[in-house]
């Protein structure tokens, strides 16, 4: 059985990361963890995860708009259908002269 699970995120790159979508994760990775590691495999070019923790271009992860950080499982949440997830990115600030 799949988990339909919303994502949204601060990010969009034309023609490549075009969020909001729905992505179908199967029960065994139904947590943020699981969702990290899809996006990763969707879009190779960012750093969804690393090493099983956030990676380095995500700055919040949010489900149904409560942090990660204030669940005692951390990326290890379970997700239910129907949730939303916004992928929060860490954008550099650009520098010009």
């Amino acid at each position: 059985m799949k988990v339909n699970v919303r994502v949204e995120s601060n990010l969009r790159i034309k023609n490549l990361f075009e969020p909001p979508f729905y992505i179908d994760l199967s029960e065994d990775e139904a947590d943020l963890k699981g969702l990290l590691k899809n996006l990763k495999r969707l879009y190779p070019y960012m750093r969804f995860i690393e090493s099983e923790e956030m990676g380095d271009d995500l700055r919040h992860v949010y489900l149904n708009g409560v942090s990660h950080f204030t669940f005692p499982e951390g990326l290890n949440k379970k997700v239910k259908e129907g949730d939303t997830v916004l992928v929060e990115a860490y954008m550099d600030p650009l520098a010009g002269g």
